[in-house]
């Protein structure tokens, strides 16, 4: 399962020159089609160490364009017997707005089960945008040892932080709390007041 930091963080946008007037990209296009190895000389057409190639003359390629016409800007990406998946921002988490839970908002992760609820959240002080500067907290639900369903709150990422809670650390830590709404109010309390509490699970 994808962590919730790889969901958000980590992507590079592709770029458009410095001076364009209007950076959005035109309709991204794909293509499905065979490209060719380059004919080696021996018994087989083509040879290398990659096990799951079966070493013949074509290989299946996809080819993905990005046109912005503002600034002239093309990219190709071209790569060999990749995958295609498609989904939803609700299958995801990624591409879903916020929601504000008090004073903070929060960026949902990837949902456990389909249709269900997401079981990690990263929390900003603002809807606007979600990025390593703008990042106050994380909240994360787990089953104790009851099976009754707890969530635990991190706030105020800091690399040196006494607690980790999913790749990241936080100064500040919460207990097992009985609902995303406490937690939500417990990350949004401690950032403000700075209070600090020792993490128990």
């Amino acid at each position: 399962m994808e962590l919730i930091t790889e969901t958000y963080f980590g992507w590079t946008p592709y770029p458009h020159t410095d001076t364009c007037p209007h950076p959005v990209w035109d309709a991204v296009e794909v293509r499905h089609d065979e490209g060719a190895h380059p004919i080696a000389t021996g018994a087989e057409p083509h040879a290398c160490p990659n096990d799951m190639c079966d070493h013949g003359p074509t290989f299946p390629r996809v080819r993905v364009r990005l046109l912005c016409r503002d600034c002239s800007t093309v990219h190709l990406l071209v790569g060999e017997g990749l995958t295609q998946a498609t989904t939803t921002v609700a299958a995801t988490g990624w591409g879903q707005a916020p929601s504000r839970w008090g004073s903070v908002w929060l960026w949902p992760g990837r949902p456990v089960v389909k249709g269900g609820e997401p079981s990690q959240y990263l929390v900003t002080r603002e809807p606007n945008e979600l990025t390593t500067a703008t990042l106050c907290g994380i909240i994360t639900g787990y089953r104790d040892a009851t099976g009754a369903r707890r969530w635990i709150a991190g706030v105020q990422p800091d690399s040196d932080g006494a607690h980790q809670i999913d790749t990241l650390r936080w100064r500040h830590a919460s207990r097992g709390l009985d609902s995303l709404e406490v937690a939500a109010e417990w990350l949004a309390t401690t950032d403000k007041h700075g209070r600090r509490l020792e993490v128990a699970v």
